[in-house]
């Protein structure tokens, strides 16, 4: 379930000199939990251990299985002015050139062919890419291409006889399931942590404006190096890549959920880039008050508070203060479930809204478009000293 609420601030879990990828991000999060009446607790009930004979030798048995698989990516990048970041727009931060060495992680998907598979963050204006197995061998890596909608990339490397990962399920995985993150955080390389699937469907939004979707939260330690590694289940098997962590929090870590990153690298080493459906719209959800305030007969679904000029939206006539309240045969109560629903379909399809305008249900058929590269936001008049 999607939840909105309040903004907390979350980092990109890359590093580049000191933290050079780890942006600050905004995180939608769930309304504080509200005051109840105490719960009585029956004293009798003994906790289950928490690790087993068995759930040990799962994990050990699970590292040793996706361990080889994740590799260290280290990268040159080209100095660029910190004040020209659109992750770090809102810090004040000193204008002066990035650290030039950046670290990461990344997890090979395809040995035969040398493809790794990494976050886009963590590859974004590299000059040079090398990546380490964890048996000391290197090589030289290119972009095959990155997407920054997901914050997906994929990387090549010369070889052939690498070890592939086994990709997993994440829609597969129980909510409380054990975890394992591997990686190389601060360049300790291939650590690994343990922690729960805490939850899935989660939401980060940059400050360029561009939602990452379908993020799985996890309590495994998740530090700056580990971004673009592995996240895999009880089995071994990769459900996510681990891209950002909430700085100030104790086990709040996310990841790309792997039947996401899976459709994006497809479609990068079919094609060399992702391309996403595009409506064209800006929205927000839509509340009983809003409703209200504006005489509108809908009750919930996404509010479309702009319309894009010149996009598919405003070719098929969509308005400010039309609430869009299906996509197809899918329901959209919220902005984020918008969203969502357009990116299930492909550029150039034609869709079915099912929009409210005023007081009057209406069907809407737009051709669905190509989403524009990822906006970067100008970055803020520099401070006087």
């Amino acid at each position: 379930m999607r939840q909105g609420g309040s903004a907390t601030g979350v980092f990109l879990a890359g590093i580049a000199g000191v933290l050079v990828g780890s942006g600050l991000l905004y995180l939608l999060v769930g309304r504080a939990p509200q005051r109840t009446a105490a719960v009585k607790v029956d004293k009798t009930y003994t906790p289950a251990a928490r690790f087993t004979t068995e759930s040990q030798d799962a994990i050990e048995a699970a590292i040793a299985k996706v361990g080889p698989s994740v590799v260290n990516i280290d990268t040159l990048i080209t100095p660029r002015s910190a004040r020209q970041d659109p992750l770090l727009r809102d810090q004040a931060i000193p204008s002066q050139a990035f650290p030039e060495e950046g670290e990461g992680s990344g997890v090979i998907i395809d040995g035969k062919n040398g493809y790794i598979l990494t976050n886009a963050h963590v590859v974004r204006d590299a000059a040079k890419i090398r990546v380490t197995l964890v048996d000391g061998r290197n090589y030289s890596a290119d972009v095959v291409g990155h997407d920054l909608y997901s914050d997906v990339a994929v990387v090549k490397v010369p070889a052939s006889d690498l070890p592939s990962a086994t990709l997993g399920d994440p829609d597969a995985v129980p909510i409380g399931a054990w975890l394992i993150a591997i990686g190389n955080p601060f360049g300790f390389q291939h650590t690994a942590t343990v922690g729960v699937l805490s939850a899935r469907d989660r939401q980060i939004q940059e400050p360029n404006g561009v939602l990452v979707q379908e993020l799985l939260q996890t309590d495994a330690a998740i530090n700056p190096g580990n971004s673009g590694g592995a996240l895999a289940d009880i089995d071994g098997n990769v459900i996510g890549l681990p891209t950002a962590i909430v700085p100030y929090a104790e086990g709040i870590g996310f990841a790309v959920s792997m039947n996401v990153a899976r459709r994006v690298a497809d479609e990068i080493i079919r094609t060399g880039k992702m391309q996403w459906p595009w409506l064209g719209v800006s929205t927000t959800t839509l509340t009983q008050a809003r409703a209200a305030e504006l005489g509108l007969a809908a009750k919930r679904g996404a509010l479309v508070l702009a319309v894009q000029k010149d996009s598919p939206a405003a070719q098929a006539r969509l308005e400010p203060n039309d609430v869009i309240a299906q996509v197809g045969n899918t329901q959209t109560k919220t902005a984020e479930d918008l969203v969502a629903a357009i990116r299930t379909h492909k550029p150039g399809q034609d869709v079915s809204l099912k929009v409210w305008r005023g007081g009057k249900e209406i069907t809407v058929t737009v051709r669905l478009g190509v989403a524009p590269s990822a906006p970067v936001a100008p970055p803020p008049p520099r401070r006087q000293r």
